[in-house]
């Protein structure tokens, strides 16, 4: 037996720091991970991705809180695929969490209603330090903001746009959400940038708003240059990533270059 389930890649570009959680803006694209959960009477588990055999500590740690709710698990085959470099700042940490816990849940017979599925891949996210609060905005998919840490997220007005995205180097996300010096940066820049929108919630005041926060943060200084000359980019949160709504002109060459579309659907089981 196999269950199937994906989950939408997740561009944030304004974000700030909150204990164990964040709030910001972002969208998610018309690129996902899907995740193929197998029963298999023999052999050992094992985790691919796009058919490579991996640790993966996230998809380990969501298998993890399953079993702690007492859910015999078996021995499993779990199949991670995506066309979106993992590391960049699009959310495939979160991702992958959530398309894994919904077919777990799915394949297990966990009975588990959707809020709890998001939740386990949520705190595993936390856990390793991948992510604060990706896994709740890619459930949801669509053009989002969340204004405060007690506040849920809200839809924005979504529109559809063509997407240029530039894949540059990896960050490690950790090294930013667990760093004092970076939290405050972040949280000064990312609250004004988040009351900007709010005041303003169209697509083109969330490009503005997420330009502003990447330079006021400091987070995009080392892509300045290619900031100034493509006016309608900004900085995908966190990775050395930038992504546009025209073609933009690059003084760096990326690692790759990857058009998508704006998309409205979260994660789903297939």
């Amino acid at each position: 037996m196999a269950v199937s389930a994906s989950c939408p890649a997740y561009a944030t570009g304004i974000f700030f720091i909150g204990e164990n959680d964040a709030a910001g803006a972002g969208f998610a694209i018309d690129k996902s991970m899907a995740t193929t959960v197998s029963e298999i009477k023999g052999g050992r588990a094992k985790i691919t991705i796009n058919g490579a055999e991996v640790q993966a500590s996230v998809s380990k740690s969501v298998l993890r809180r399953y079993s702690e709710l007492g859910i015999r698990t078996g021995i499993l085959e779990i199949s991670h695929t995506t066309e979106v470099p993992i590391g960049f700042g699009l959310g495939m940490s979160a991702a992958g969490a959530l398309s894994l816990s919904l077919a777990l849940n799915e394949i297990l017979g966990a009975g588990l209603p959707r809020a709890g599925c998001i939740k386990i891949a949520h705190d595993a996210e936390v856990e390793c330090g991948t992510g604060l609060s990706g896994v709740d905005a890619a459930a949801m998919g669509g053009m989002l903001a969340r204004t405060s840490m007690e506040g849920a997220p809200f839809q924005l007005p979504f529109e559809e746009k063509e997407i240029e995205i530039a894949f540059f180097t990896q960050i490690r996300t950790g090294d930013v959400i667990r760093s004092a010096e970076w939290k405050n940066k972040v949280n000064v820049a990312g609250k004004a940038a988040l009351g900007a929108l709010d005041a303003d919630r169209r697509w083109d005041m969330f490009l503005a708003a997420s330009r502003q926060f990447a330079q006021k943060s400091g987070l995009a200084d080392w892509c300045r240059p290619d900031l100034a000359a493509n006016p309608r980019a900004s900085m995908a949160m966190l990775g050395h990533t930038l992504f546009s709504d025209v073609q933009m002109v690059l003084p760096h060459k990326p690692f790759m270059l990857l058009k998508a579309n704006t998309a409205q659907e979260g994660a789903k089981l297939l």
